[in-house]
């Protein structure tokens, strides 16, 4: 009967014993799996290209974590500097927006070629930060790689973005063109007729303040025997323009404009041809005297952008009739 009773008071020992070392193992699991869901662990990427705006970056791939929807926060020397989200992979690397700038400081170090920190997802218990959560836009949608050029996928006014003025239809101030054309002058009488040589122009806008820019232009054409056989004549233009922006439809833009043109003439043989009679030599000098003129002039300029900071450019005015290239920055 002893021995019965002592086998009972063993087995319960054993089975209350078995069930407290079941329980803590299942606490200490759970505690190790919240730790682990607590923690945001971070990976390295290079950036590759940063727009004119620096809104839009391009990074590599290289770790395979990043898809389009993504959102991710950029970070340097383990301190968070903006937020993002992924728009579109391609061939390794990934096209992102910026939502949100954590630490301007940090930002400004942001750079070409330079390796960032990538948090994805929650970034909140990165380095300790405070937790203060960041509320993703819910019914915001990158559907195409056109959504990087518009404001519509994210609010401005919700994110704070900092480096951007609403009321701009270009944001940078400064756009820097290239263009080309033809320039046409008159020949003497006795040759008769008219000569095209070809115009290059450069040309620089300013953003003074918002849709208005001033813009100075210079163009250069230098033609061949002109205006007899043998001589050389180059023509030098500078224009003073007054722009007023315009947004088109399919990221085109207007610009009416009015302003002042200045155009000189270099001809030193002109009028000098040994064998010429005294009627040529003031023939030649009368069409070089022709070309030298100044006056107001007025027309528009239309952009076309191709890619982020890019544009397509013509000039269509009493001045030129030109087409070229042009960058923002």
């Amino acid at each position: 009967m002893k021995l019965l009773q002592f086998k009972i008071i063993y087995l319960m020992l054993c089975l209350g014993l078995s069930n407290q070392l079941w329980s803590q193992s299942l606490v200490d699991d759970a505690n190790l799996s919240m730790a682990a869901d607590g923690s945001s662990g971070s990976f390295s990427e290079t950036i590759k290209i940063i727009s004119s705006s620096k809104k839009i970056f391009i990074l590599t791939n290289n770790n395979q974590q990043l898809g389009p929807g993504d959102f991710i926060s950029l970070a340097l020397e383990d301190k968070l500097a903006a937020r993002a989200v992924v728009a579109k992979t391609h061939q390794g690397q990934v096209g992102i927006k910026i939502l949100k700038i954590y630490s301007v400081s940090q930002w400004s170090k942001l750079r070409r070629n330079i390796e960032v920190q990538i948090v994805k997802g929650d970034d909140s218990f990165f380095m300790k930060k405070p937790e203060v959560k960041v509320e993703e836009p819910t019914t915001a949608k990158i559907k195409s790689e056109d959504d990087l050029f518009t404001g519509d996928v994210v609010s401005d006014d919700d994110l704070g973005i900092l480096d951007e003025n609403k009321n701009r239809h270009i944001k940078p101030d400064n756009i820097v063109a290239i263009t080309g054309s033809y320039f046409q002058a008159n020949e003497v009488e006795s040759r008769g007729g008219t000569i095209k040589s070809p115009l290059f122009g450069l040309s620089w806008s300013y953003q003074f303040t918002d849709n208005y820019f001033v813009e100075g232009v210079y163009g250069r054409s230098l033609i061949d025997n002109y205006p007899a056989e043998g001589s050389q004549t180059l023509v030098n233009q500078m224009t003073a323009r007054l722009k007023y922006n315009i947004k088109g439809p399919a990221y085109t833009y207007f610009m009416p404009y009015i302003g002042f043109k200045s155009q000189t003439v270099s001809s030193p043989d002109a009028g000098k041809g040994p064998s010429n009679s005294p009627a040529q030599n003031d023939e030649e000098l009368v069409v070089i005297d022709e070309l030298e003129k100044s006056g107001p002039v007025f027309g528009v300029t239309l952009l076309r952008r191709l890619v982020p900071g890019w544009f397509i450019k013509a000039d269509l005015g009493t001045d030129v009739l030109n087409v070229g290239f042009a960058i923002e920055f």
